[in-house]
């Protein structure tokens, strides 16, 4: 509906006035237009805009957005809908995202159709951050069945993760678990995990940190389990768990051409496999990322790249945070004699922030003076919360 067949239909209506103060604190916002900003300052708005716009704090475009999708005519069932929401303590901000992404729950029962979803998920633990959060990213979920859709499959996950704060966990990994058909499709990539031997302690793990994992269509699904058992892993182990994860992660073409990077950056099939084999997640990182650091250890620490496929979990360790910096310092000592060139520099690079402070900067601060400065300004002081004090110290006592 255009603003011009708003001008010459509707007639000419002032800002609504809300008998209570209930949302006084949208009125309040300095960040909200004033009405008489919107569009074209001789046109007036329709009360449908007004109203997202002093009630619910949506801009002038999100407003204009939202009401192609819903026709407010009085302030009654949105009025009540906005103090349900406010007794939740839901906060503006939440409100207006939420608004912003289903404009018809104004429009919605408040006592019959949103209150008991609220309470069920505020009686199981939800915090209202979480809360917002979930409702925010899948506002679908308050039009959504509480008998037929929401209990059965927080029963479901019950039957797995067994406590509300694993439940809670989980629904905080993903908001698409309400999701029309998410339930059947969890049910059968569950079953198939089980036909194939996966014990119940992986299952239930991946269904509390990776639940998006098993959205996957299940024929692709049971594809990728049986591509898992033919490449030699384990469904006993850990590991199986996560290229379970990261084949459900990325699409075939994808795969392929992680392949092909690695590949091109001196890896053989056994290399990939093996690293694979070794750390699954070595194929969810990006190709960019993966070019930046195999091309830092090759051409800067004089790796071969057979070295690191044998060490894959490293590749996914921060570049500026951990290897660049530490690299840095062993470099140092390298060339002042200090250290081996053939260090396993896996080792050092996955050894926690207080050993490596300890064992390569504190112990050669007296001979390289200036190890410390080159690691604290390539870190930044804030990353040194481990080891600050030693640093401090051994430097006051030299």
């Amino acid at each position: 509906m255009s603003l011009h067949f708003l001008r010459s239909r509707q007639p000419r209506i002032s800002i609504p006035q809300h008998s209570t103060s209930t949302y006084a604190f949208f009125l309040q916002n300095p960040y909200l237009k004033s009405i008489s900003t919107l569009s074209n300052p001789n046109d007036q708005p329709s009360f449908t805009v007004s109203y997202l716009v002093n009630s619910c704090g949506l801009s002038e475009a999100a407003a204009l957005l939202a009401a192609k999708k819903v026709r407010i005519e009085t302030a009654e069932k949105p009025d009540s809908v906005l103090s349900l929401f406010q007794n939740y303590d839901l906060d503006k901000t939440h409100i207006s995202k939420l608004i912003t992404n289903y404009p018809s729950l104004l429009l919605a029962k408040p006592d019959k159709t949103l209150k008991p979803k609220l309470e069920f998920f505020r009686d199981l633990g939800l915090s209202v951050p979480n809360l917002a959060k979930m409702l925010c990213s899948n506002p679908y979920i308050l039009k959504s069945s509480l008998e037929k859709n929401i209990v059965p499959y927080i029963d479901f996950l019950r039957s797995y993760l067994c406590t509300n704060e694993n439940i809670i966990f989980t629904l905080r990994r993903s908001s698409g678990l309400f999701q029309l058909g998410f339930k059947k499709r969890m049910v059968s990539n569950v079953s198939t995990m089980q036909k194939h031997g996966i014990p119940e302690p992986g299952i239930s793990k991946l269904i509390m940190t990776r639940p998006d994992s098993l959205m996957v269509n299940p024929d692709r699904f049971s594809e990728n389990i049986m591509a898992i058992k033919e490449m030699g892993f384990d469904p006993l182990k850990s590991t199986f768990i996560k290229a379970v994860f990261i084949t459900s992660a990325i699409s075939k073409s994808n795969w392929k051409a992680k392949l092909e990077v690695y590949k091109s950056e001196g890896w053989s099939e056994n290399e990939i496999l093996y690293a694979f084999k070794t750390q699954p997640m070595c194929m969810g990182i990006s190709e960019k990322k993966i070019r930046k650091v195999m091309g830092y250890f090759v051409n800067k620490m004089g790796w071969m790249p057979s070295v690191i496929s044998r060490n894959p979990t490293i590749l996914s360790l921060s570049f500026e945070k951990r290897i660049h910096p530490r690299c840095s310092v062993l470099r140092i000592l390298m060339s002042e004699g200090l250290i081996e060139k053939d260090l396993n520099l896996a080792w050092v690079l996955l050894l926690t922030e207080k050993d490596f402070v300890e064992k390569f900067v504190i112990k050669n601060q007296e001979k390289v003076p200036n190890i410390q400065r080159v690691y604290q300004n390539m870190i930044g002081a804030v990353e040194l919360d481990i080891g600050s004090k030693e640093l401090s110290e051994s430097k006051e006592s030299s």
